[in-house]
């Protein structure tokens, strides 16, 4: 009961509502709407076997985390990719099943503001600010710059400098077989299948024979088959449109390197088909080497029995975006998908792969445009994209050895940095590594330009082999 002073009866209504209102107050905290429990997350996530307010993630570095609690939930923004048991997570979000879920985070080396997110099992999102520092790219353009560097250079000391020049594709060119052993040793050195498909099939030099290195990957479905791959040969002399060339260092020793540093990374990943990497041959003369890959019947060579899923091609790369032009304006950066059997709508699922890569992981300005037209484009869209920098889509465009696959059913991708009028030293003796660097404004530029489109093409290889709507046109 309350107890109302003397002298202060004709207030009793207000003060007696005062009382329940305070009561009420202190009733509604017992009783009424929850309080949003917050998530100790230190106890239930560890990075790198530390809490993850002490943790450093280093950008284009893998690193360990270990989330505890059955119905517990990490999610990961789009820079930054999840891997489970080796394998990639599509959507960037996994949850906990049996007690504890180990795994890896892999950091773009563009990821700025990393906040990752726990979801407990109730619903409860926690908000988790990461530290984040530079660190070494699994795939970078400095180690793609040193071992172009060694590929390329001659000198007395052949522990400092391969000379793997002259890979002209011909019957017989000692120069091709000594750089063909090279290319060969370092996929066996890293674990793969590696074998040397050789097809002769004339012994006419100016029509040579194929001489391709295969290595490769088995997959957790044997009843499929994808790859990733760029032509090790080079113009030989008085090809056109420059004459031939010896060290081929834009075309297309730029791919080949770029194919040993996947090579290097995928050790550390589960696929979900067996996948070559290849480096082909006598793609200067008419693609004979992915099509003797793909058109013989070989332990090695492509299976006829299994569904060819997609293609990635490496070739003229780096002398592209973000690299300026002696102008100042940006070179152009072309990334086509295919097939584009028709002009006027997207046809085929790789492409959203493609665009997700570009827009969302990479944070690309797409819609960058030069004041003017670029030298040389693409066959069915060029009057849309003349002027576009970062000129990514489906196209129809061949000259390179995804057509190979493309004939097929294969979903692919072209990557193509400036040529034909972009690039004066196309298939000339100026083509080597020294020109690069100096078109592009030093070799920090060319680092930077090749790790761009090498981290590009990566991403859309994990994720195209985790989305189940990648098959093959045919199929």
């Amino acid at each position: 009961m309350v107890q109302v002073p003397m002298g202060m009866h004709a207030r009793t209504p207000s003060v007696l509502l005062m009382v329940f209102l305070l009561l009420g107050a202190s009733i509604s905290g017992c009783f009424g709407e929850k309080e949003s429990a917050k998530l100790d997350v230190d106890s239930i996530l560890q990075i790198d076997f530390s809490s993850p307010s002490e943790a450093i993630l280093k950008t284009g570095e893998w690193h360990q985390f270990t989330l505890e609690g059955d119905g517990e939930s990490l999610s990961v923004p789009s820079d930054v990719l999840i891997f489970v048991d080796g394998v990639a997570i599509p959507g960037g979000i996994v949850t906990v099943t049996n007690e504890k879920l180990n795994g890896r985070l892999l950091l773009t080396p563009y990821a700025n503001e990393v906040n990752l997110t726990i979801i407990s099992k109730d619903g409860v999102e926690e908000r988790v600010p990461m530290n984040v520092e530079n660190g070494t790219p699994i795939v970078s353009g400095e180690e793609w710059y040193e071992k172009m560097d060694f590929i390329t250079s001659i000198c007395p000391d052949s522990t400092q400098c391969g000379g793997y020049v002259n890979r002209w594709m011909g019957s017989p060119n000692p120069a091709f077989e000594r750089a063909a052993s090279f290319f060969q040793g370092h996929f066996e050195g890293l674990g793969y299948e590696t074998h040397i498909l050789r097809v002769i099939d004339t012994m006419n030099p100016t029509e040579p024979e194929s001489l391709n290195i295969i290595a490769w990957k088995r997959g957790l479905n044997d009843s499929c088959v994808q790859g990733m791959g760029a032509h090790m040969d080079i113009a030989p002399p008085g090809g056109p449109p420059g004459g031939g060339t010896y060290e081929g260092a834009y075309d297309n020793t730029a791919g080949t390197v770029s194919m040993m540093l996947f090579a290097k990374a995928f050790v550390d990943i589960e696929v979900q088909c067996d996948t070559f990497l290849a480096l082909w041959s006598s793609e200067e003369e008419g693609l004979r080497g992915s099509r003797a890959f793909a058109n013989n019947d070989c332990d090695y060579c492509l299976p006829h029995d299994k569904e060819l899923r997609f293609y990635i091609n490496m070739d003229m790369m780096g002398i592209s975006y973000p690299a300026l032009k002696p102008s100042g304006e940006p070179y152009p950066y072309h990334a086509w998908s295919g097939p584009d059997d028709n002009p006027d709508i997207q046809d085929v699922e790789i492409t959203n792969v493609l665009d997700y890569v570009h827009r969302e992981i990479l944070r690309a300005p797409m819609n960058m445009s030069i004041d003017g037209t670029y030298g040389a484009g693409c066959d069915q869209h060029w009057d849309e994209h003349e002027n576009r920098v970062l000129d990514v889509h489906e196209d129809t465009f061949g000259r390179s050895d995804h057509v190979t696959f493309r004939d097929l059913g294969a979903q692919t991708i072209f990557h193509l940095g400036a040529y034909d009028a972009d690039y004066s030293a196309y298939h000339s003796p100026s083509d080597t590594l020294d020109n690069m660097a100096d078109v592009v404004g030093g070799v920090d530029e060319l680092q930077k330009s090749i790790q761009f489109v090498m981290w590009a093409a990566m991403l859309e290889f994990m994720i195209a082999d985790q989305t189940p709507g990648i098959t093959n046109v045919g199929a």
